[in-house]
């Protein structure tokens, strides 16, 4: 009797060891359920991020034949300070056997175009942090420094004064009556003008 349940014993190890091997982990493949997982992955990695935005999404095939999902996000932290940080994160859904793709940093260190050649202001973050920092922002970098509570909107514009592609970056802060409007360039990365208003 007690080999019969060794036998048995060892008939029921062998089948779940055999089903652990064989089996894939089942993911839910629809591009929903790909972007739930991600931002949650996401909300778990970096949890004081102020942004975590999937920006882009493509279905892809595996070599073996099967449909997976590549990711790329956004995570910003210090949205409101002047010195935001963006970095771009990319992500497989199922995730597969290689090493992940490390994030691509956007700003960093209040600074901008990070390791790339030719620079464009692609993204608010980049036009805040450009605003205060540039050559000729200099009135607004002393402004930023003398009045902590200092917020930037940063918005974009098709157009402005027959300037194609414009970031218009308002500084403001509840203890100062005066504010800056910085308009500057995405395509050719500089400072348009920078005024005083009050």
């Amino acid at each position: 009797m007690k080999t019969s349940v060794l036998l048995v014993l060892l008939a029921v190890v062998a089948v779940i060891a055999i089903y652990m091997v064989f089996s894939k982990p089942s993911y839910p493949m629809s591009e929903e359920d790909a972007k739930a997982f991600f931002l949650e992955d996401l909300k778990d990695k970096y949890p004081g991020a102020d942004v975590h935005e999937i920006v882009e999404i493509l279905p892809a095939t595996a070599s073996d034949g099967s449909l997976y999902y590549q990711l790329k996000a956004r995570v910003t932290d210090g949205l409101y300070t002047p010195c935001p940080e963006r970095m771009h994160v990319f992500y497989d859904y199922p995730p597969k056997n290689f090493v992940a793709q490390p994030p691509e940093y956007i700003t960093k260190g209040c600074r901008v175009c990070i390791g790339v050649d030719s620079c464009i202001l692609a993204f608010p973050e980049e036009a805040v942090i450009a605003s205060h920092t540039y050559d000729g922002t200099e009135e607004v970098a002393a402004f930023v420094n003398g009045n902590s509570d200092a917020k930037a909107d940063a918005i974009f514009l098709e157009s402005v004064e027959g300037e194609a592609g414009t970031w218009k970056v308002t500084w403001r802060s509840a203890t100062n009556p005066s504010y800056y409007e910085v308009l500057l360039s995405k395509p050719q990365n500089s400072v348009l003008s920078v005024s005083k208003l009050s």
